[in-house]
């Protein structure tokens, strides 16, 4: 950090306004440099002597280390002017030294929790779409807690984060780069404006460090976090984001639950999205009408990829896997110079992920299902299908396309790009009927002792 960033940064915190993540952001600086230590005492000392002169010295509430955490503090010069009395000198030190103590004490680590993060006056948000609430668009207003039964909203926070909820919804604004969900679901895409952008709730703190994810909490406390684009670090609850307390980072379609503030983080296995944009649906949300889980058999430490659920969502251009390490979004298209087959029209279509996200062997997936529907396996008609869904599945003759792909991925060798230059995989659609509430386990794409070079099969489940 250069030095004038650091006088920013000092003034910030001497002037009250810096936020956590800032506070955290001078720790480090302070523990790791003598020279900023030094600058910190001058800008407290400048500091001391205009507050003085203004007539409201008086020691900043924020606190950083604890004199144990430091090297020994260099020794303090007093201001010389023929102004200044020698007592008003020895003041001078004094509250000085004093500030500086106090800062250090106060806000040390001292194995305690940080004290809860005060709400500010309002946040100025700017209306981007309403349906169901008391806010028109184009309208800017300031709030400190939203409260919302019913609707959806979306609003630019002044720090330029864009915000989607969905009632009922309870949110606090803390600032321009911090919130706090207390019940429902948030969607948040901080682009490139907002990186560092906070979400606090009552069992983790999510730092967005890449653009896009959406959070849920439950009537319970519990937490539910999606990431949908970029990344996100998922912290420990009531404690400043640090390495000790950090849980994970979390990358595009990865997705975690925290029951509580001191329960173990957790893979979460699926998550429902809105059909019309990329948002969380959330705890409080069913996933769809027919399919009330999908579950798989992967056991991995830190494995956090998650299946996507989107009701009602099959249509032209529908997600068929987020983006992860390299992949474009991919999506389900018709053949061209066709349209989109009319059977799969509006059927919940289901998210999976590719082959080198889980590498060997590949798994199981079991999908819990309430009622009569049609399940739909769309299978790289490159390969060979596979034992399993020759049995239970018929091949319906319909054909779709997955992509665009990247070229030189195991998925895409041998692939010609089409007349757009773009790579797409083509898919052969089958078709099983289950008449009632039932588990369906769909097996691995091919026997567990074979390379699979293919893409990952996708599912859609329309009630019949």
């Amino acid at each position: 950090m250069s030095k004038e960033s650091f006088e920013h940064l000092c003034q910030a915190v001497l002037e009250g306004t810096a936020d956590e993540v800032q506070l955290e952001q001078f720790r480090a600086h302070l523990r790791a440099d003598v020279a900023h230590r030094k600058a910190y005492v001058d800008q407290t000392q400048m500091h001391a002597l205009l507050t003085w002169q203004q007539g409201r010295a008086a020691i900043p509430e924020l606190a950083l280390l604890s004199p144990t955490n430091v090297a020994p503090q260099p020794k303090i010069r007093t201001f010389r002017s023929r102004r200044t009395s020698p007592l008003l000198q020895a003041a001078l030190a004094a509250a000085v030294l004093l500030m500086v103590g106090f800062a250090f004490w106060q806000f040390g680590d001292h194995g305690r929790k940080p004290d809860s993060v005060t709400v500010a006056k309002g946040v100025s948000v700017d209306i981007l779409a309403s349906e169901g609430s008391p806010y028109q668009v184009g309208e800017r207003v300031v709030l400190e807690k939203l409260r919302m039964d019913r609707g959806s909203l979306r609003f630019r926070i002044s720090s330029g984060a864009v915000v989607d909820l969905e009632g009922p919804v309870i949110l606090e604004f803390v600032n321009p780069m911090r919130l706090r969900l207390l019940l429902g679901n948030i969607t948040i895409d901080v682009g490139s404006e907002a990186k560092g952008f906070v979400l606090d709730t009552a069992s983790a703190l999510l730092m967005d460090i890449g653009t896009r994810f959406g959070a849920s909490v439950g009537n319970d406390g519990s937490t539910d976090v999606l990431v949908l684009e970029g990344e996100v670090e998922v912290y420990r609850a009531g404690e400043l984001p640090t390495q000790k307390s950090r849980l994970a980072s979390l990358y595009e379609g990865e997705a975690a639950r925290m029951a509580n503030r001191e329960a173990k983080i957790q893979r979460l296995q699926a998550l429902a999205l809105q059909g019309d944009r990329l948002a969380i649906r959330g705890l409080n949300a069913p996933d769809s009408e027919v399919i009330t889980g999908v579950t798989d058999n992967i056991k991995k430490a830190n494995f956090y990829r998650c299946y996507t659920i989107t009701p009602g969502g099959m249509w032209e251009g529908a997600l068929a896997s987020l983006v992860h390490r390299g992949h474009r979004k991919l999506s389900w298209r018709a053949m061209p110079d066709q349209l989109f087959p009319a059977e799969l029209e509006g059927a919940d279509v289901i998210g999976t992920f590719q082959r080198q996200s889980i590498h060997q062997p590949l798994p199981d997936i079991n999908l819990e299902l309430s009622r009569p529907c049609a399940v739909y396996v769309l299978f790289d008609s490159r390969a060979e299908p596979p034992e399993w869904l020759r049995q239970g599945f018929r091949d319906t003759g319909l054909r779709l396309r997955s992509g665009p792909w990247w070229p030189d991925l195991f998925e895409t060798k041998k692939l010609m790009p089409d007349a757009n230059g773009e790579l797409y995989v083509v898919h052969s659609v089958w078709r099983k009927d289950v008449p009632g509430s039932a588990t369906v386990t769909l097996g691995a794409p091919t026997i567990v002792s074979e390379k699979y070079r293919y893409a990952m099969y996708g599912i859609a489940v329309k009630p019949l």
